[in-house]
């Protein structure tokens, strides 16, 4: 005998339902709100009833499932937690008749029903606590984009000639924020004396003192002749010294993110595998681990596929069928935004490595008229299958 208790999952509340697989109802549904003494009145519920087999079924609904899949399994409880996805397709029908009720009932049912195959979202702990990271890591990465954006465009008002001293990205550096967050106008550096431009431009002793010297001089000399957009009493003055200060604490944030990151990916026994793919450095191996969990739990590369909504959306109408649709993208974007960076850098790297399987699925796809993204989307499902191969037999890139 199996038995379920179906849990509908909103914002702060559920409404839950005991159920056994001969569709006896052991507890009627009803709304529980999502804290200790509610969860507790429930657990005590069941423990009188002692139902056999019992599995906690619920489906994931962004982060409100949390806090109900974190009591039942610290409890000893069976949970499992289904892709929000495989309810609406099975339950799809032509009435709009949705209540919580229904819903809860349905997933009951759902549960019993073998042809459905579901997989336990958050299986380890460690692959949770990596996602939660990866998630992180990239949210504070897009801040980042747009604080270096917005910083950049207050040098140009406060001391536009700034920039021209550091090459490439040098500029968000630590020497070039320490010094724009104590001079971030150019007739506050006008003002000083070069052995005080000197001594905060030394203070990440990363180079010679002779270059600090000489940079110290030039920027002086600048600064005479700058007549920035706007004057050194004005409001974006200010804010450019506080841009700098948030950009050098974000990077420090990130660094630390990046760091811990990686540290618990190694811990997963596929890092050494994904890594050694070429293309795929410590960073975007942990990125995908984080997104994609244990590969191993999917039953082919097709489903894998499918989870990262890159399957292509075949429409059927009569006897036409398009089966080179656009792809789905009813999957997790953050996966297909890694593996389209995979897909870049090998292509980037080419040059290096001509015989790459991918880069030379790349060519083909190429060779086809394909655009450069339709070519590099190929490219990602190339580097699916191929990551899910190693992954399920053990082995590392290219190895016999």
């Amino acid at each position: 005998m199996k038995t379920v208790l179906s849990v509908d999952v909103a914002k702060n509340k559920s409404m839950i339902m005991l159920m056994n697989n001969d569709g006896e109802i052991l507890i009627d549904t009803k709304e529980i709100k999502h804290n200790l003494g509610e969860f507790e009145k429930v657990k005590e519920e069941i423990e009188e009833i002692n139902p056999e087999n019992l599995t906690v079924f619920m489906e994931s609904t962004g982060t409100y499932h949390l806090p109900v899949e974190r009591y039942f399994k610290e409890n000893g409880f069976n949970t499992l937690v289904i892709n929000s996805l495989t309810t609406k397709n099975n339950f799809d029908t032509i009435r709009k008749t949705k209540t919580d009720k229904k819903d809860c009932y349905r997933l009951a049912k759902l549960f019993f029903v073998n042809e459905v195959e579901y997989h336990e979202i958050s299986k380890k702990d460690l692959y949770a606590n990596l996602k939660a990271m990866t998630r992180q890591y990239f949210y504070l990465t897009q801040v980042n984009i747009r604080c270096k954006n917005r910083y950049k465009r207050l040098i140009n008002i406060c001391f536009p000639e700034f920039e021209g001293f550091f090459a490439r990205n040098r500029i968000y550096e630590d020497t070039a924020l320490n010094f724009i967050k104590a001079f971030p106008h150019a007739y506050i550096v006008r003002e000083k004396r070069i052995d005080a431009l000197y001594n905060n431009l030394r203070k990440v002793d990363a180079r010679h003192d002779y270059y600090y010297k000489r940079l110290a001089r030039q920027l002086k000399d600048t600064a005479m002749n700058s007549f920035p957009g706007v004057d050194k009493d004005h409001a974006d003055v200010k804010n450019l010294s506080d841009m700098a200060s948030i950009l050098q604490e974000n990077n420090k944030l990130i660094d630390e993110i990046r760091k811990n990151m990686i540290e618990l990916a190694k811990q997963s026994p596929y890092f050494e595998i994904v890594n050694s793919f070429y293309g795929i450095g410590e960073v975007l191996a942990a990125e995908l681990l984080g997104e994609l969990g244990d590969i191993t739990r999917f039953d082919n590369h097709k489903q894998l596929i499918a989870f990262c909504g890159l399957d292509l959306a075949i429409v059927q109408s009569g006897k036409s069928i398009n089966v080179h649709g656009a792809i789905s993208k009813r999957g997790d974007k953050y996966a297909r935004w890694i593996l389209f960076n995979i897909s870049q850098m090998v292509v980037k790297l080419g040059h290096q490595y001509p015989s790459h399987p991918v880069y030379n699925y790349y060519l083909i796809k190429k060779a086809e008229g394909k655009h450069y993204y339709e070519s590099l989307t190929a490219c990602s499902t190339k580097t699916l299958r191929m990551l899910y191969f190693m992954c399920k037999n053990n082995k590392r890139f290219l190895e016999e």
